[in-house]
Order: structure tokens, then sequence, then C-alpha cells
């Protein structure tokens, strides 16, 4: 916990948050993730980990995680993870489908709204071009829901009330 305060205050608009996510929002999170089909999920922005530990407990043995992460400290704490299906990349998300061309699955934990405008529409058109069935996305605020509901066809929401602090998760199908 202490590696991802410090990484907030270093790094706030790229950070997005003062704490990790918690159990609620991380079971709300991959409430729409259907483990049983899923073979190629990516995570971006996974900071310390949080969904990622769990991605990977209830992934399939032959399914491959793949995180993309921007922060050098965060891509060194994720390398400690040893299991063969994980790859972290340091790497922009703004260039995803450069790096990947395709995932089933799409997890976001990046602090969208914290970016400039043209970097968060950069970001969603990357997703959208990889995507299979769903991209997931926390906000804090309802403030981005417009700008998904213009880059996918069906957009829904759930709130994890219990999160500190409350979380929205949107599930965006292409």
């Amino acid at each position: 916990m202490w590696k991802f305060i410090q990484q907030f205050i270093l790094h706030p608009r790229r950070t997005g948050a003062i704490l990790p996510s918690g159990p609620e929002l991380v079971k709300t999170m991959l409430e729409p993730v259907d483990f049983n089909t899923a073979k190629n999920i990516v995570e971006l922005g996974p900071g310390t980990g949080v969904f990622t530990k769990e991605i990977l407990r209830r992934m399939r043995p032959d399914a491959k995680l793949t995180a993309l992460e921007i922060s050098p400290a965060f891509c060194k704490e994720l390398s400690k993870i040893e299991d063969k299906r994980f790859t972290v990349l340091n790497a922009d998300a703004k260039r995803l489908s450069k790096t990947i061309k395709e995932a089933d699955y799409v997890i976001s934990g990046l602090p969208l709204l914290a970016l400039p405008k043209k970097d968060h529409e950069q970001i969603l058109n990357e997703i959208k071009k990889i995507t299979k069935y769903a991209y997931i996305q926390f906000h804090y605020s309802p403030l981005g829901e417009a700008q998904l509901k213009k880059h996918f066809s069906k957009v829904t929401k759930k709130i994890a009330l219990k999160n500190v602090p409350p979380a929205i998760v949107y599930t965006s199908i292409p």
C-alpha cells in the first residue's frame, strides 16, 4: 500500500487514487468476465496488482493476462508475480493496438478522467480496436460515461459503494 501512496504523491494524475482498490470493487469489476471462456485478458493500469492477482486466480490454465503499466515502479512490483500466464509491459495505453492485437476482455484501472480529453479519446479508440467481448473500467465520477457511450454500442454500470471512495464500474460492449 505504501508503494501505491508514494506513486500517488509523485504522480497524482497518472496514479489517479491515493489507495488501491478494495475487495468490493475487485468483485464488481470482474463480475462481467466469463473466466470459463476468456483466453486473452488485458489489464490497463494495474498499479500494485490488486485486480491482477484475482484475475490470475480465476483464469483458466491456458489463458493469458497481459498488463500495461506506465509506471516503472509499479512494473517492478508486478514483475515479482510468478505466473507463466502473466506478462507485464512498461507501455502506454495510447499505443495499445500496436502492442496487443486482440483481447477477449480489457479491464482498466486507468485514471482516464484525470487525463487530457485528447488522451482519453485516443485510449478509448485503442481499446475499442482490440476488445472482443467487453471493456470494464471504473471511475469515481460519472463524468466519463458520455465518452464511453460515444465509443461503445452498449454501456452498463454498477456502483461499488463499499470501496473507498465509492466507484462506478462501467461495462462497455464494442
